[in-house]
């Protein structure tokens, strides 16, 4: 007798001395490279492994009936003797399991109204291979793109001398000073001046122009002071900062000369920032393909209490917000939120705005983009959001502008729900079907605005605002997202593809 044993198989051949009662008895194990080749020795054939090639579906039973299943998720009708040629055959390599709940959420099971499908659990077409051919390769979605090949010549010679070309070139170490933002965006000066001679301005100090005043205020952003105060006592004892700036004129500033020319400038920050961003696209910093929307919130300069006569605020443009970040934690505070749209690329921004953070996460939300969308030339293929402004309303009013949205939906909601396996739900029918099993892929990518929120908190120390009202927010997020895209900007122009988002780059002064 012959017996054979290997992944749960036996074969039993009798031979005709078995009858004569002369037995031998050879065991083969097939797990081994010796048994198989034992195996092909005796028999002069290969042993063929029988494998289970049927696919399976996993449909919870909150998923209503199978038929309902099927008549809503296929993308085409099927006849019924298709259906059982494919289900009800012999041969049919199409196996379905019910999984029912628990017996401790038995009764709350019954009662559900949700009706939630991982994203591994599809349609009966993805079951056929011969039916359906998306998406079968792994697919890796960009998370950056290479910028253009930059030369040194194109923009550092004759502007820096050649001691900080050759650092930039070969230690990586070296992150560049404050005034290689200025001197090789020359868009800065030209734009500025410009604007005092249009405006018909005539500053009291030479340091006062606009050139110089938006290159403090980009300064203070970069060097993260605070407050106004500060910064501007030690402007006015620290020459190596005047250095620095090239400012020539010795003469000392005030705190309340320097906010009226600053408030002077802020209606025509957003136009230079509009510059600045095109100047991005065309080097490939920013992209129109996946955009991320989130906000942030900022303490301003106000107590929080209300005044008993008037009831408002000192501060009355700006909002109570209160988040809850943990289990028992609570983030709470009177300020502003800062709403961003980032390109996936490299995080730089590409639309911003300050509001008050008492607002609703999905009424900010869709201003942001109707505001957003009137103002871009180029529309993104989608937009990511978190569980936040998660609404019929908010993915409908992506959907008007011609884009896709992946915005997650909360854990309670009800309908049509996709399910990753991280444990994030999406509304199915706002997202193409091709793009189904893409959601865990691009909901990944939401974590680039995460990281500009960082460098904005810890790299440039903007987390609370050194003045009130709602036009000193705008001109505190403006800033902020400038100095982001003049260092983007000045880090590529230096063949430092490392410092494009890097908040301490270009921050040191030459002394």
């Amino acid at each position: 007798m012959i017996k054979i044993v290997g992944k749960g198989y036996k074969y039993f051949l009798l031979q005709l001395s078995d009858f004569l009662e002369i037995t031998k008895t050879i065991v083969v194990s097939l797990k081994s490279v010796e048994g198989r080749k034992k195996y092909e020795k005796i028999f002069g054939r290969k042993f063929e492994d029988k494998k289970d090639n049927s696919r399976i579906l996993t449909i919870h039973i909150n998923q209503l009936t199978l038929t309902n299943f099927i008549g809503d998720l296929f993308e085409k009708t099927i006849c019924l003797a298709t259906f059982k040629d494919h289900f009800l055959s012999k041969n049919s390599k199409f196996k379905i399991i019910l999984l029912g709940s628990d017996k401790k959420n038995k009764k709350k099971a019954e009662n559900s109204r949700l009706c939630v499908r991982s994203i591994s659990q599809r349609v009966l077409s993805d079951f056929f291979e011969d039916m359906i051919n998306v998406l079968k390769r792994k697919i890796n979605i960009p998370y950056r793109v290479k910028p253009l090949i930059v030369k040194s010549k194109d923009y550092m010679e004759n502007v820096l001398p050649w001691n900080q070309i050759l650092a930039f070139q070969n230690l990586k170490k070296f992150r560049g000073y404050l005034r290689n933002i200025f001197e090789l965006n020359p868009s800065l000066d030209s734009y500025f001046t410009n604007l005092q001679v249009s405006l018909g301005y005539t500053p009291q100090l030479e340091v006062l122009a606009f050139n110089n005043i938006f290159k403090l205020e980009v300064s203070r952003c970069k060097l993260g002071y605070s407050n106004l105060e500060s910064f501007i006592r030690d402007y006015n004892q620290n020459q190596a900062l005047r250095n620095e700036l090239k400012i020539k004129s010795g003469e000392k500033i005030t705190l309340s000369s320097y906010r009226r020319n600053l408030k002077m400038i802020y209606p025509y920050l957003d136009k230079y920032a509009e510059l600045l961003i095109q100047e991005c696209k065309n080097l490939n910093l920013i992209g129109n393909k996946i955009w991320i929307w989130d906000r942030r919130f900022f303490e301003c300069n106000c107590s929080g209490l209300k005044n008993k006569e008037t009831g408002q605020l000192s501060d009355p443009d700006a909002g109570h917000y209160v988040k809850k970040t943990g289990k028992y934690s609570v983030l709470s505070g009177t300020g502003y939120t800062d709403t961003c749209i980032v390109d996936s690329w490299w995080g730089l921004p590409v639309y911003w705005d300050a509001v008050n953070a008492s607002k609703n996460d999905n009424t900010i939300f869709q201003d942001t983009i109707n505001q957003c969308m009137k103002s871009a030339t180029e529309k993104p293929v989608f937009v990511i959001a978190d569980a936040g402004p998660d609404s019929h309303l908010s993915n409908e009013t992506v959907i008007e502008k011609g884009i896709i949205p992946i915005i997650a939906a909360r854990a309670n909601s009800v309908g049509n729900i996709l399910k990753t396996e991280k444990g994030t739900h999406f509304r199915a029918q706002y997202i193409p079907r091709i793009y189904h099993k893409l959601l865990g892929k691009l909901y990944n990518i939401r974590t680039t605005v995460e990281r500009k929120n960082s460098n904005d908190v810890v790299g440039y120390n903007r987390s609370k605002t050194p003045t009130r009202g709602s036009l000193w927010a705008k001109t505190y997020v403006s800033i902020s997202n400038i100095a982001a895209l003049l260092t983007a900007l000045t880090a590529f122009e230096v063949g430092r593809h490392d410092l494009i988002r890097a908040p301490g780059a270009f921050r040191r002064l030459n002394v």
